[in-house]
């Protein structure tokens, strides 16, 4: 009986797998110009959806429980990062770049690297994050994640395993001075 049990179990995960909106793509690119190994400290810029405080709130929450878990800190102050995030509500055509892993472009910093270009067409709910350096206001990060609100009616914390892949292509850690 407990086999029958598991096994139809089994078969109403898959069959609601099935029904799933397609995969969350994820992706990133850099600036050659950012000074990675030089930030230690973040805050956000103003949020700017106007329907919802709470999803600035929710989306705010995950990028700091990231941001922190590098080690960089918030700072009120003269912070060395400054971080916006959007969402795109409708499809988007979008130009990324193809370029070394980040973590060994930093190790290395390559001065003859180049940009190869990739354009996506992203789909409609795609969550842009972008790591802007304080001192010159260029985006030196920008993550994204697109097909991730095929359900409008998404739950508080929606947005952090989300949030967590996009960061998952950030392996950077703060500085420690």
């Amino acid at each position: 009986m407990k086999k029958c049990i598991g096994i139809l179990f089994t078969l109403a995960v898959v069959s609601l797998a099935g029904c799933m909106p397609g995969k969350l793509f994820v992706e990133h690119d850099y600036s050659y110009e950012g000074h990675f190994k030089n930030y230690e400290s973040f805050n956000f810029l103003e949020c700017e959806f106007v329907d919802s405080t709470l999803l600035c709130s929710d989306i705010q929450d995950a990028i700091r429980h990231q941001m922190e878990a590098r080690g960089y800190r918030v700072a009120n102050r003269n912070p060395n990062l400054l971080i916006s995030y959007n969402i795109f509500r409708s499809d988007l055509r979008f130009r990324g770049y193809q370029q070394p892993v980040i973590k060994d472009w930093v190790v290395r910093e390559d001065d003859d690297a180049t940009y190869k270009r990739i354009d996506y067409n992203l789909d409609e709910g795609t969550l842009m994050i972008s790591l802007i350096d304080a001192e010159t206001y260029q985006v030196i990060w920008k993550g994204y994640a697109s097909k991730m609100m095929r359900n409008p009616n998404f739950k508080n914390n929606y947005f952090k395993g989300i949030v967590r892949s996009i960061f998952d292509q950030y392996p950077l850690m703060a500085t420690n001075r």
